[in-house]
């Protein structure tokens, strides 16, 4: 757990963006052993300022990392605000037994909720309290705005998924294998986990207490989200802004704040993946630090100069010299205004925005010689924009790629890939990859998605595959913002496997986990006519 902490930590470059005072000797914390609803007791450690008895704002921050691991939080103290660490149930010194995020909400247990409570119950809160955190601590977070207790300020979330299912663990209905296991394990939570994650497949109410999607009405207070193009959370951190933006409470809808970096989980950095961005890459001076949100919330203290709701950074081609994009923009709401382009699949491998005749391209999908993952939105594998021609060369691997562009192509928000399939087997997954292809050859990724056909329909049940039959078949590929510059070719990448980064579909459609069993599949992409496969991407200016 040791190894599996430190890197974390290396990945997880919070305290670079929130700039605290580092105190040389943090101050002795007073421990707490806070009784939920059920009788387990969770420590937690109170720091308060040095001046005397009083009542003050308080900060919480809780975390499944150890709370010494935050304790540099301590250093708020010196500005007249009170600081709450906790160590959530199971975890460390806390009672109970540990599940991942399931008891922080506003299920049968709400230990987020219920600490709230304790805390403004304490003669040195004044009423008033802002949460923190990032990574786990921005889920507690965001599972506490659920359960929308009484005395909440403000939050600062950062890199943290509006839903556990969608976001987190699942993905299309796939598990996310490496991230996941790799997580569990790593951090050592109880083997009784993975088991208990893995019998929930669909999304069904297991993962709807996990959603604040489900109970996004009851936020009412200011909400500040950070997130990066290439972090674990990317859309699920997105999804968060946009559904507190258009349907919280008032407050929320007037303060909800975004920022989305050219980052992994690691923000606030510039070397990601095999690129690196320029030193205007990381925060810019608009976005205020820890400091400022928490005095603007607690304090009444006015932000100068305010951020707008959004800022987000337009990446382009690197090194970046005089290309177009690089650079930070705003906008009032996610996301800007841009017009919806098709990029049709064609059958020698174009991708064209005109439909192009009918015909129809296939693989062969062995699971036991899945597509190894090379780059992406991970957080144990290699992260963000890595050269995916090896991967290309496969023969299990259909590529599209447009002509080298004749001008410069701004892709900001959403985008999608719509497939016409088929398969011989009973179940099987789809999946999708955009590329930047630069002018030397490399294939830089940028975004992928994966869809289970069984899933095809909804995340809430599947619905049988006839073998041979034509689905259409949708896959998410989150967002991004990049200008394609000149000479540079757009490209898509379809298969059927992406491993580890997602568990390879073993083509069976056994919905035990557990099951060992393979069978190769035929996979078909269906091109033109009726049954015309296209990219969608939201194009800025044209």
């Amino acid at each position: 757990m040791r190894m599996f902490m430190k890197r974390f930590r290396v990945l997880f470059v919070f305290l670079t963006l929130i700039a605290l005072p580092i105190v040389a000797e943090p101050q002795e914390a007073a421990v707490y052993r806070v009784e939920m609803r059920d009788g387990v007791e969770l420590a937690t450690d109170v720091y308060l300022p040095s001046e005397g008895k009083g009542s003050w704002p308080v900060v919480l921050g809780r975390t499944p990392y150890s709370k010494k691991s935050s304790a540099d939080l301590a250093s708020l103290t010196e500005r007249g605000i009170a600081v709450v660490i906790q160590d959530v149930r199971g975890r460390f010194d806390s009672g109970g037994f540990a599940r991942p995020f399931a008891d922080d909400g506003w299920g049968e247990r709400q230990d987020g909720y219920d600490t709230v409570h304790w805390i403004r119950a304490q003669a040195w809160c004044n009423g008033k309290i802002a949460t923190v955190g990032g990574s786990a601590g921005g889920i507690t977070q965001i599972q506490l705005a659920g359960s929308a207790p009484e005395g909440l300020a403000g939050q600062l979330i950062v890199v943290a998924p509006l839903s556990g299912y969608h976001s987190t663990f699942f993905m299309g209905g796939v598990f996310r294998k490496s991230l996941v296991e790799g997580w569990l394990k790593g951090a050592k939570w109880p083997d009784e986990n993975l088991a208990e994650i893995r019998f929930h497949p669909a999304y069904d109410e297991y993962w709807q207490v996990q959603n604040l999607g489900e109970r996004i009405e009851e936020v009412n207070w200011p909400i500040s989200l950070v997130g990066g193009w290439f972090d674990i959370f990317q859309q699920g951190t997105i999804d968060a802004f946009v559904d507190i933006r258009n349907h919280g409470g008032s407050c929320a809808r007037e303060n909800a704040h975004l920022i989305m970096g050219p980052w992994h989980h690691g923000v606030n950095v510039t070397k990601v993946g095999e690129l690196t961005f320029p030193d205007t890459a990381k925060t810019p001076a608009l976005w205020p630090g820890q400091k400022e949100w928490l005095e603007h919330w607690l304090s009444d203290q006015p932000l100068d100069p305010a951020p707008p709701p959004v800022l987000y950074y337009t990446m382009g081609e690197l090194p970046a010299g005089n290309a177009p994009g690089n650079e930070w923009r705003s906008c009032e709401n996610w996301p800007p205004d841009s017009m919806p382009h098709k990029y049709y699949l064609c059958s020698d491998g174009g991708l064209s925005e005109n439909p192009p005749e009918a015909s129809v391209r296939t693989y062969t999908y062995d699971p036991k010689n899945p597509v190894p993952t090379i780059g992406g939105q991970n957080l144990l594998l290699p992260m963000g924009p890595h050269d995916q021609r090896s991967i290309e060369q496969r023969d299990d691997v259909l590529v599209f790629s447009t002509p080298p562009l004749s001008e410069p192509l701004e892709v900001t928000g959403r985008i999608t890939a719509t497939l016409y399939v088929s398969t011989n087997a009973v179940d099987t997954d789809f999946t999708a990859k955009l590329t930047d292809v630069y002018p030397d050859g490399r294939s830089m990724l940028l975004n992928d998605g994966i869809r289970k056909l069984s899933f095809r329909h909804s995340l809430i049940s599947p619905t049988a595959v006839v073998p041979g039959k034509i689905y259409q078949l949708e896959i998410d590929l989150w967002s991004t913002s990049i200008v394609f510059n000149t000479g540079h070719c757009i490209r898509l990448a379809i298969s059927s496997s992406n491993s580890p980064r997602f568990e390879a579909n073993p083509n069976t459609g056994f919905a035990d986990w557990r099951n060992t069993e393979t069978v190769a599949a035929e996979q078909s992409i269906y091109i033109g006519g009726e049954c015309a496969s296209y990219l969608l991407l939201p194009v800025i200016g044209k």
